[in-house]
Formats: C-alpha cells, structure tokens, sequence
C-alpha cells in the first residue's frame, strides 16, 4: 500500500495515537540519542524528537512524503540535526548507530508490507545493541463478528444473481476476501479475546499464527470474525485500533465466514488466524471451530484464504514460488539501460533520447520515454534529501 499525503495527515490528526507517541518520546528522548525514525512521513516524529532535544535524528521513508521534511525541519528549527533519507531503509547506510528507535510501519494490522524485515535488518545494522524502542509490543485480539447490513446484502447478490446474471464464480472467490472497515461497537457479537502477542524487540519471523476462543454466552448467528492490535508503547503508552470511539486511524478488518455460523449458549467457539508474507505482502487464512460441550468433537470449518479471492493470473500465480526463475521484461529492460545511462553526468533528456532510440524499451518517442524516467527516478536516483 502506497500513502498518499493525506493518510499521513490523518495519523497524526489522530490524537489517540500521535498523543501516545508523543507522550513516550517526550520521556525517552535525551541530550545524547541518536534516533531513527522508521516510515517518516513527511517527519513529524523525527522533527518532534529533535525539538525534543535528541542530538541528531534520521528519518527514511521511501514515500514521497519525506520531500516535505527539510522544510517541516527549517520551520521548526531543528534542520541541522534532522537527516532525511529516501529510501528502503535496507538499502541505507547511516554514519553512525541509533540508539533509540521511533516507526509505525503497521498497517490495519501490525503484520503490514515487509515491516518485520525492516525491523530485523534495523536491528542488526543501523541500532546499538542497546537501543531503545518507543514500539515495545502489538497484542493481537479478535472478536465474533454480526455483519452489517449492506455487506450481507451484497452477499445475498452474490448468491441469488442480479438480472437473471448467475454470480456464482464471483461468489465463490469473493467470499474468501477480507474488509477493511471501520468496525462499529455493536457489531461484536461478544467479548474479545487474545490472539497473539508480537514483541519487537526479539521478533524474528514475518508470518504470523494464533487462536482466539469462547465459551459462547448467548445464541447467535456469527457471521466472521474481526482482528485488531492494540500497541504497548515504552513509558506504559498505548493505544488501541479496536472498535469505539476511538479506534486508531489504521482502522479495523472483517474477515468473513462462507457460511454464517449458529451457536447457543454453552458452545465452544475457536478462531485460527494465520498470516504469511508472499513478496512484499500477506496472504491471510483462517477458520472457525466450534463444538456443543467439552465432551464433544469438535466441528471444524472449511479453511479460507485471501489467495482464494487474489485475482491473479497464472503467471502471477507462478511469480510466487520460490523456485520461480524470473527474466527481464519490458519494465525490467527499460530499468536495466536507464541504470546504466546513470553515471552522474549524462542529463535526464539525454537519457530519455536513449531509451527512445532503443528498439527494445517500446517508446513511441522521446516524450514519452522522458515521462517515464520521471516516475523511474523515484526508485532509481540517490535517496538523500536536501536540508
């Protein structure tokens, strides 16, 4: 997922968790930390901290964002110890060790992107072995979920047709999706339970699993369940993305069941949540469970999976094996010569003249090779920012 300007905005509008942060850094930061700041932004966190007074702070994100940075620095009067960086921090070198690390590269859930690699290679290059984290731990919960109305609407659409149009391809892939929504109080079913823990400081594995379960207090209908984090920061900060007035902006998941589930009283309810990175994403599947006493079988339901509903096509499929043997195509062709026309001399135009005349790249004309280098750029030229 790629941020936009105003998604950065909303997190720190959100006061439920920027007031968190803000509260553990104002306790943390010190006259000698070096701080990292992980996923920037456009550099609140890293400018806060700097004010704070820490005595130099770097702030990567390769989001375009960061552009905002220096100036955010030169208005706030910290621009001499604010370094901003663009990039994936892993391919960043810095001239010296942090020993106090500031991110929050979760997503709607804390298992977003390659956040647990970022962190990891964090660990063992950029931070002492010492170093302090204002993120010490995510808990994970998860709750028995009643469906609004126009999401089992939809449903309905999906199984019955519409205009004499038979659905049912679309039903079956659909059904294995997830939501991102806002979760209203009054769609939990009943209480939460924990699902998991994920401790920062020592996490090693990017994939995720865990079980959730009840004793079901009253007879109802489950229609999926919802997962949410809450985040311990250091100095006992936190704040939560549960459901309620208020839940964090990173807002809240639905994943449904095929079918609605019927439990009474009694019951034992189970959850199985798994997450697993593919690539620089995550193929979520999960289950339910559920049996009618202690002493009775339990009745399992079919596993689902986000890669059901993936619409992907068998070559795209195929790019997820590991034993996959990737070549170059027209992109990775056109990447391949403007690395190589790159040498810190040859002017944009000159390299777009280039590309143009290259058979192989597939430009119409200068013009449209020029445009392309523009977007190219972003990923391919120095990450440094200027103060």
């Amino acid at each position: 997922m790629s941020y936009e300007l105003h998604d950065y905005v909303a997190m720190v509008a959100d006061s439920h968790r920027t007031g968190a942060y803000a509260r553990a850094l104002q306790r943390m930061v010190r006259a000698d930390s070096v701080v990292l700041d992980l996923g920037t932004g456009f550099g609140f966190f890293a400018v806060l901290a700097a004010r704070l007074g820490a005595r130099h702070v770097y702030a990567i994100d390769p989001n375009d964002a960061i552009a905002l940075g220096p100036e955010l620095a030169r208005e706030n009067g910290v621009s001499d110890r604010v370094t901003f960086l663009r990039g994936d921090s892993r391919d960043i070198v810095l001239p010296e060790v942090a020993n106090l690390l500031v991110e929050d590269v979760r997503g709607v859930l804390p298992f977003h992107a390659d956040r647990v690699r970022i962190l990891l290679d964090a660990r063992a290059r950029l931070l002492t072995a010492d170093a302090r984290m204002v993120a010490v731990r995510d808990r994970l919960f998860a709750a028995p979920l009643r469906a609004r109305r126009e999401w089992a609407e939809d449903q309905a659409v999906l199984r019955g047709g519409a205009f004499g149009v038979n659905l049912g391809v679309v039903a079956r892939r659909s059904a294995d999706g997830w939501r991102r929504a806002r979760i209203k109080p009054d769609q939990l079913l009943f209480d939460a339970a924990p699902l998991g823990c994920v401790e920062l400081a020592t996490v090693e594995s990017p994939n995720f699993e865990g079980i959730a379960s009840w004793t079901v207090p009253v007879a109802t209908r489950v229609d999926g369940f919802t997962v949410w984090f809450e985040a311990e920061l250091a100095e006992g900060e936190r704040f939560s993305t549960a459901p309620g007035r208020e839940q964090a902006a990173h807002g809240g998941t639905y994943f449904a069941l095929r079918e609605p589930l019927d439990v009474s009283p009694g019951d034992d309810l189970r959850f199985h949540f798994v997450g697993t990175q593919s690539g620089s994403d995550y193929a979520w599947s999960w289950d339910a469970a559920w049996r009618r006493g202690a002493d009775a079988a339990w009745a399992q339901g079919p596993r689902q999976s986000t890669i059901a509903s993936a619409l992907l096509s068998a070559r795209g499929v195929d790019a997820l094996s590991r034993e996959h043997q990737p070549r170059l195509g027209q992109t990775g062709l056109r990447l391949q010569r403007a690395a190589a026309l790159m040498n810190g001399r040859r002017e944009s135009q000159d390299i777009a003249d280039a590309l143009a005349a290259a058979p192989d790249c597939g430009f119409r004309d200068a013009a449209a090779a020029f445009q392309w280098l523009l977007r190219a750029l972003r990923d391919l030229e120095d990450g440094a920012i200027a103060k």
